[in-house]
């Protein structure tokens, strides 16, 4: 592993897909669409910051925790896409990338929690 968070492919990743789903959220239509884009770009946000947060803390059991969380906000993150496209406020062709681009931070994510449990920290 580096030195600093930001060396991890995950919240490299993870960062992207937040800046990613900020531009998308721009383009969300209807009634409730300044709801739904918050809601996405916070749970966004929150992935990064919990992978730094959690890495910041060694690994720990309690930097595990947060790994934990930054793979349920990925999740979350993708329920708040799908229904956006199920509500056509995003089109498909915008939210088919950010959902793979969500799955792809959850398996990094995963990788890291592997990685603390072997080491006997999560």
């Amino acid at each position: 592993m580096g030195t600093d968070f930001t060396d991890l492919v995950a919240w490299q990743e993870a960062a992207r897909l937040a800046a990613d789903v900020l531009v998308a959220a721009r383009r969300i239509r209807g009634l409730a669409g300044g709801s739904a884009a918050s809601q996405m770009v916070r749970a966004a946000e929150s992935i990064p910051a919990n992978l730094a947060e959690g890495y910041g803390r060694g690994l720990s059991a309690d930097g595990a925790r947060l790994l934990r969380v930054a793979r349920a906000l990925a999740a979350e993150l993708e329920s708040h896409l799908r229904v956006a496209e199920l509500g056509e406020r995003l089109p498909a062709g915008d939210v088919a990338p950010l959902v793979a681009q969500a799955r792809r931070v959850r398996a990094l994510i995963n990788g890291l929690l592997r990685f603390a449990a072997q080491r006997g920290r999560g």
